[in-house]
């Protein structure tokens, strides 16, 4: 039986591909150029997750004008989004969201591309190749998950670093598609298991993948079993 918990923070994967440019529109993702990782927590990792799991933090986000918790549902929402100021809002769809969020837009590309730059070097940034184009509606600099395969569905999306945990999203056991579109980080699903240690799929920056397509360590794909990320 898995657990009802929520995830730790743990390392996320470096991708070894660099983002040069903002992604383009809407477009069909390129064959991933990186295979997934897998691996599985810590002992110590895992038995904070126990811990953690006492402690539920709800994600509360701003929706047509009111707060909504998305722990409780998202009141007809399909898009939400956790900008670089830790704020979320939520839109009825992508049109709306591009909309509502080119300043944001703007920001994640540019703090991405600033980080692609340290990390590397400004003439290796500049001079490395195109990368793997990201999935559609996921822009440079971002991390998206879909809740059906090909990129479709109710969706989520995050700049900022840290641990994701999908309970308090209202996303547990819903991932089924993945996009990492920034130039460095990749990102780490993590699985909570009882009675052993949590299995992980680490995801290369700029590649996306249908998770259909991703052989789970228990049996089956890793569909619909993430219950948290850290990125």
């Amino acid at each position: 039986m898995r657990l009802l918990r929520v995830a730790i923070a743990t390392g996320a994967a470096l991708g070894a591909i660099i983002i040069t440019a903002p992604a383009a529109s809407a477009t069909t993702p390129a064959p991933t150029s990186v295979a997934p990782s897998a691996g599985a927590l810590s002992p110590a990792a895992d038995e904070q997750a126990r811990t953690d799991a006492q402690t539920p933090k709800p994600v509360f986000a701003t929706y047509k004008g009111k707060r909504i918790n998305l722990t409780e549902g998202w009141q007809g929402a399909q898009v939400c989004v956790e900008t670089l100021n830790l704020e979320v809002k939520c839109f009825d769809n992508q049109a709306e969201a591009d909309a509502g969020l080119v300043k944001d837009n703007a920001a994640v590309a540019k703090k991405a591309t600033e980080e692609a730059r340290k990390a590397l070097g400004s003439k290796a940034a500049q001079e490395a190749p195109a990368s793997v184009m990201s999935a559609s509606d996921c822009g440079y600099g971002w991390v998206c998950v879909w809740q059906d395969i090909n990129y479709e569905g109710r969706k989520l999306q995050w700049s900022a670093s840290g641990n994701k945990k999908f309970a308090d999203w209202g996303f547990r056991d819903q991932a089924t598609s993945i996009c990492v579109a920034r130039p460095t980080y990749g990102a780490t699903l993590i699985d909570y298991r009882d009675f052993m240690v949590a299995p992980t799929m680490s995801i290369g920056a700029t590649n996306c993948h249908n998770l259909t397509n991703i052989s789970y360590v228990h049996g089956g794909t890793w569909n619909d079993k993430a219950d948290a990320m850290d990125m």
